[in-house]
């Protein structure tokens, strides 16, 4: 609810995730083994500058693109004819696979949360409870 989202705003959130995966054949390749290509990203998700450090962090070079959340790709939203690979994350990947060739990757990643998050949750639920919550 709002109160979370509000509370998880305070807090860093980073994402982990190295494992590219090749979106028409399922290989699966370092993030590092792309570097020194011509890199397209694509991101249509809330938080699309998160996506986008987390490649600069595994060391990724590239074009980025946003998109609105829950956009509808169609193939021409993504004609780059230099992109020797185009980089997305998982949910963007699922609208594309109808018509993805072999240079579309995406990164399956998992969030991580500031470790002090959980227990701030906790004692406002306590708060809000008046008893005790464990």
């Amino acid at each position: 609810g709002a109160l979370v989202d509000g509370l998880a705003a305070q807090f860093q959130m980073r994402l982990n995730g190295t494992l590219l995966s090749n979106l028409r054949s399922g290989e699966k390749r370092p993030a590092a083994e792309l570097m020194g290509l011509k890199l397209h990203a694509l991101a249509g998700i809330g938080h699309p500058q998160r996506f986008f450090g987390h490649l600069h962090a595994l060391g990724l070079d590239f074009a980025a693109h946003v998109f609105p959340d829950h956009h509808a790709y169609q193939p021409g939203d993504l004609d780059w004819p230099d992109a020797d690979a185009l980089l997305m994350t998982e949910k963007d990947a699922v609208k594309c696979a109808a018509f993805a060739d072999a240079r579309y990757w995406f990164l399956p990643v998992e969030a991580e949360m500031d470790p002090a998050f959980g227990p701030k949750i906790l004692e406002i639920l306590r708060e809000r409870n008046g008893r005790k919550i464990t």
